[in-house]
């Protein structure tokens, strides 16, 4: 018998992940992404997605419901980018905000890949789309009274512009007008069906040499009538908060419940414990919990920020944000934070274990970069002190982050303190449709823990 605890279930609709990846290029046009170095891990799966150009910050994308009365509830920032697949009477869209650190804004490009369940972007544009493949971005604006000029720039889609035929992972690309190949970055969103009822639920499991247990991910679903293919057809891939690139897949369905399929994790697989990520609060530019002090004589502002030490918990009690980044319905002192909000130099300082420098390098990951272990966001050792230390350029907002190393007995002991609560899994579930010749998202199910 499974017993099943500590559970806080949130049933929504959601869209898909990938099992694993691919950087495989679709025949349908798409060219070579642009891409910078950065370290290698031996965890995790290539979404191929083309990483920031450096003039693009504060990449957001997440769903809009244009009739919602509050500001709140119209931009839920904290959400993952998911569609349904257009039911009839569905305004939802999705809402892609970014800025270009330029002083003059040019319209730009949008292009849209449909990707199958690894990742590998497949089909013609014609199949997937009920529009042309690119439409332009002209919604952008110049900052406001800001220390560092900026563009925003905004989009929302379905449109009449830009219409979806198939669920399944999509990509979306930016890029210079009309012109394909020259990418700026790539964000991947997912659209969904409704096509059969599904339960997840988690069980703890002892996996032996750690000190806490493991989450074990437990879907059921009955498959639709209308789809009477092999049980091997179907796959479903698990996700712990927003890790896409960390999703953990199986298509080896159980038949004790028939006509359910259930599906799980081997205990081996299932989701190890990790340490809280820390959450920063750059809503006010004043000293506070977060803020030690502010320099408003430079240029950017320089913030300096509390510092971090590894033999002390993350702060597992702040907001959680289910590692999105949160700017407009964060920032409460300015008047529209998407053009008022200012970029400012903030210096983060990490203690390590013992004060000793560890192997590998420390970088800083988190929802300001789609938590990218970048070589550009490398923090430097300093040895007097007995500390890390580095700046990052951020908006004003909330974020979540981490310290983090490409070295796996460094990331060991940086997560070695007491385990996240707060988190949130997800599972998707793909169909392998021969009709279609490529995979869709029947379902989704979520499911939070306190």
């Amino acid at each position: 018998m499974i017993f099943f605890s500590r559970l806080l279930v949130v049933p929504f609709l959601l869209l898909s992940l990938a099992g694993c990846a691919s950087s495989q290029e679709t025949e349908d046009g798409d060219a070579p992404r642009r891409e910078r170095a950065r370290p290698s891990t031996t965890q995790g799966i290539d979404l191929g997605l083309a990483l920031p150009s450096p003039e693009i910050r504060s990449i957001q994308l997440y769903p809009h419901a244009p009739r919602a009365q509050s500001e709140r509830d119209r931009d839920r920032e904290d959400q993952l980018p998911v569609l349904q697949l257009r039911p009839a009477g569905d305004v939802t869209q999705l809402k892609l905000e970014f800025d270009l650190m330029e002083r003059a804004g040019r319209p730009l490009s949008v292009y849209f890949y449909h990707a199958n369940r690894s990742w590998r972007r497949d089909l013609f544009a014609s199949e997937y789309l009920t529009s042309f493949q690119r439409d332009d971005l002209l919604d952008y604006a110049t900052s406001v009274g800001t220390q560092v000029p900026y563009v925003h720039y905004s989009y929302t889609f379905p449109s009449d512009n830009m219409g979806f035929r198939i669920s399944g992972n999509y990509v979306l690309r930016v890029t210079e007008q009309g012109r394909e190949d020259e990418v700026l970055f790539e964000m991947p969103f997912f659209i969904t069906e409704t096509a059969t009822p599904s339960q997840l639920l988690l069980d703890d499991v002892f996996v032996s040499g750690q000190r806490f247990p493991s989450v074990q991910p437990l879907l059921t679903f009955t498959p639709p009538s209308s789809l009477a293919g092999n049980v091997f057809d179907y796959n479903v891939c698990f996700v712990r908060n927003t890790l896409f690139n960390q999703a953990r897949c199986t298509d080896d369905a159980s038949l004790t419940q028939q006509p359910d399929l259930l599906f799980y994790l081997q205990p081996e697989r299932s989701f190890e414990p990790i340490a809280s990520d820390y959450v920063l609060d750059l809503r006010d530019l004043r000293p506070g919990d977060d803020i030690v002090t502010v320099n408003f004589t430079t240029v950017p502002y320089e913030v300096e920020l509390d510092t971090d030490y590894a033999r002390f918990p993350a702060t597992s009690i702040e907001p959680f944000l289910n590692g999105q980044p949160v700017i407009s319905n964060a920032v409460r002192d300015v008047a529209e934070p998407d053009l008022y909000g200012e970029y400012v130099e903030a210096r983060f300082r990490f203690v390590p274990p013992n004060e000793q420098q560890l192997l590998g390098g420390i970088f800083l990951a988190g929802s300001f970069n789609g938590w990218i272990l970048d070589l550009g966001n490398e923090l430097r050792w300093e040895a007097v002190d007995g500390h890390y230390e580095g700046t990052l350029l951020m908006k004003q907002g909330m974020y979540e982050y981490r310290y983090t190393s490409p070295n796996r007995q460094t990331r060991s002991a940086l997560h070695n303190n007491l385990p996240r609560t707060a988190n949130q899994y997800t599972a998707f579930v793909y169909f392998s449709d021969v009709h279609l010749n490529t995979d869709r998202l029947l379902a989704i199910q979520a499911t939070r823990t306190q």
